[in-house]
């Protein structure tokens, strides 16, 4: 990779990372819906004006398939659970359970798509979710106060990410750019019934309404525009090494803005989660292609 390159991978775990620090400041004034509701609105939005400029279109007939799977199941439904847990869960936690979505995706390509892994790539599955249990027990097990359901809820989002990526192999005939796109579309229209049950809790304020901006604008519209544009150039596998990225990142803004506190049961999950991915990135085998 390129010097140019590699700073671009670096701003984008940057930015993925502080996607939890910005829900953080926005979700008690604007609650889940209306926070995510709004993310992803500004960002079709936005992903709208630079497909303008670039000639890029949306979906067309079969296309919008896809678009529906991904924006129901990889977007609408994993950043609402995100938003709802972020009510309860640290940003070092939530971007170290984000780092789990390439374990999940292993083991269900393992079991859906009877995708070929070696020893070392089940070692790396069993490593990663140990380090899972690991991160888990050390969040008030022991003393009762364990925010059972925010957790739940963060580690359904990550296994949903998991789960479409796997889908996301099976699809032909759309490019990433259209799908996305699509899918931003879907999600906004999903969303607008929740923003209407559950509406704003409280007047924003300026950080907050800056937070909403910066998650659809910034964090996910922008950020999908360089995530494509590095996939073309240096391929899907160096690009998804800002997994590792992710919550490096996560935990410094966490640190550095909130004052929050990592414990060792966050150091010991996180090293062995990051430490199975690499095994298990390692471990996979492609099925053989037909003749």
């Amino acid at each position: 990779m390129r010097p140019a390159q590699i700073a671009w991978l670096i701003a984008l775990g940057a930015i993925w990372g502080s996607s939890f620090l910005f829900m953080k400041i926005a979700v008690p004034a604007f609650g889940p819906s209306v926070m995510m509701g709004g993310r992803i609105g500004i960002a079709a939005v936005t992903l709208s004006i630079v497909a303008w400029l670039l000639k890029k279109s949306l979906p067309r007939g079969a296309q919008w398939t896809p678009a529906v799977v991904t924006g129901v199941f990889y977007i609408a439904i994993p950043l609402f659970m995100w938003g709802y847990a972020s009510q309860q869960l640290s940003v070092s936690l939530l971007s170290i359970i984000n780092a789990t979505a390439p374990l999940f995706g292993a083991a269900l390509s393992l079991v859906c798509l009877r995708e070929r892994i070696s020893l070392r790539g089940l070692a790396g599955l069993a490593l990663g979710f140990t380090g899972v249990a690991v991160l888990v027990s050390g969040e008030g097990f022991r003393d009762g106060d364990m925010p059972v359901l925010a957790i739940a809820a963060a580690f359904l989002a990550s296994l949903l990410y998991g789960a479409v990526s796997t889908y996301t192999q099976t699809v032909k005939g759309i490019a990433a750019y259209s799908n996305v796109l699509g899918s931003l579309w879907i999600a906004t229209l999903l969303m607008m019934p929740l923003m209407i049950l559950f509406p704003v809790r409280e007047t924003p304020g300026i950080a907050a309404w800056s937070a909403v901006a910066t998650l659809g604008i910034l964090c996910t519209a922008l950020a999908y525009v360089v995530y494509f544009r590095l996939i073309e150039q240096i391929g899907a596998a160096p690009t998804l090494t800002v997994t590792y990225l992710i919550p490096l990142f996560g935990v410094l803004w966490g640190v550095v803005f909130l004052d929050e506190h990592i414990g060792v049961h966050h150091v010991a999950g996180a090293a062995m989660i990051l430490a199975g991915i690499t095994l298990v990135a390692k471990g996979r085998r492609e099925p053989p292609r037909a003749s």
